[in-house]
């Protein structure tokens, strides 16, 4: 791995719109594959940052294991689709946002 695809944890924060101490405790759980502490800074590969995807909490992981009882059961709900399209959207629009950052850190490097 080239030193070039590796971040620090405050860039990394910018990227997820994360505090840096977010992002630290996430390298100190391993939940950063690939992430490593040089002195006392954290290194993270870009591309664990950019392919990141928040685990779920509270009643969204209640939603993820009810949703996968149903499939595992072949008992589908209307409820539960919706709420799996709904919570899809959520998360395409967080990703075009981080991508209008991205774009715009670009263009503002040129």
């Amino acid at each position: 791995m080239d030193i070039s695809d590796l971040i620090t944890a405050d860039e990394a924060a910018k990227i997820l719109g994360y505090e840096r101490s977010s992002v630290t405790l996430l390298c100190r759980q391993g939940k950063m594959e690939g992430a490593f502490k040089r002195g006392h800074m954290w290194l993270i590969p870009r591309k664990t940052v950019e392919n990141y995807r928040k685990a779920p909490q509270g009643f969204a992981a209640i939603w993820e294991r009810r949703r996968k009882e149903e499939i595992e059961s072949g008992h589908e709900s209307i409820q539960t689709l919706r709420h799996e399209i709904w919570e899809g959207l959520k998360d395409l629009t967080e990703k075009m946002k981080r991508l209008e950052r991205m774009v715009a850190q670009e263009k503002s490097g040129d």
